[in-house]
């Protein structure tokens, strides 16, 4: 059984998208840290009631022979890109990202996700301010997230503001006569 499968089986069922899932530490140190999204934001509250549910699913399956703490968050406004999606969902956002080995002396880029390709294998073009293009292979990035400006923020939560408008629309209109 894979444990990675399942929650991200659960998670999905109710809703949300699945991020990450990945277990670190050793012994009574042991976390395993679930990471979800929705297009409407993840609360708190959500939070609680997806760690409660994949608790008990794990629990019930021993799917986690040791002790472990289980944390489940949002991945933030800066979430971490993992999976070639992430990275065509964002294409035209700002990332950091670092490599695994040096490209003509450096490891860290900056710019904005100009375009994936994909083909021989995945490549990320990166732009930065200037409009340079940097190909990177997906496979030579050990670490890419969003990042984030005031602007982003603002368009963000207008964004999501709509989407909550047009939620509570849809709902008013379900309930008229």
């Amino acid at each position: 059984m894979d444990i990675a499968e399942t929650i991200e089986r659960l998670v999905t069922q109710d809703g949300f998208e699945f991020v990450v899932c990945e277990m670190k530490g050793a012994g009574r140190r042991r976390l395993l840290r679930v990471v979800v999204d929705h297009p409407n934001g993840v609360t708190l509250d959500q939070c609680a009631a997806l760690s409660r549910r994949i608790g008990e699913h794990l629990d019930a399956l021993d799917a986690v022979p040791t002790a472990y703490t289980l944390e489940v968050s949002s991945p933030g406004v800066e979430r971490e890109l993992y999976r070639l999606a992430d990275y065509q969902r964002f294409t035209g956002h700002r990332v950091r990202l670092r490599t695994t080995v040096a490209r003509n002396g450096r490891r860290l880029f900056r710019g904005r996700i100009g375009a994936v390709r994909t083909g021989e294998g995945p490549v990320i073009v990166l732009c930065d301010e200037t409009g340079a293009e940097t190909p990177i292979a997906l496979s030579d990035i050990a670490q890419a997230q969003l990042e984030v400006t005031a602007e982003d923020l603002f368009r963000v939560a207008e964004e999501k503001r709509a989407a909550r408008e047009r939620e509570r629309g849809r709902e008013a209109a379900d309930t008229r006569p």
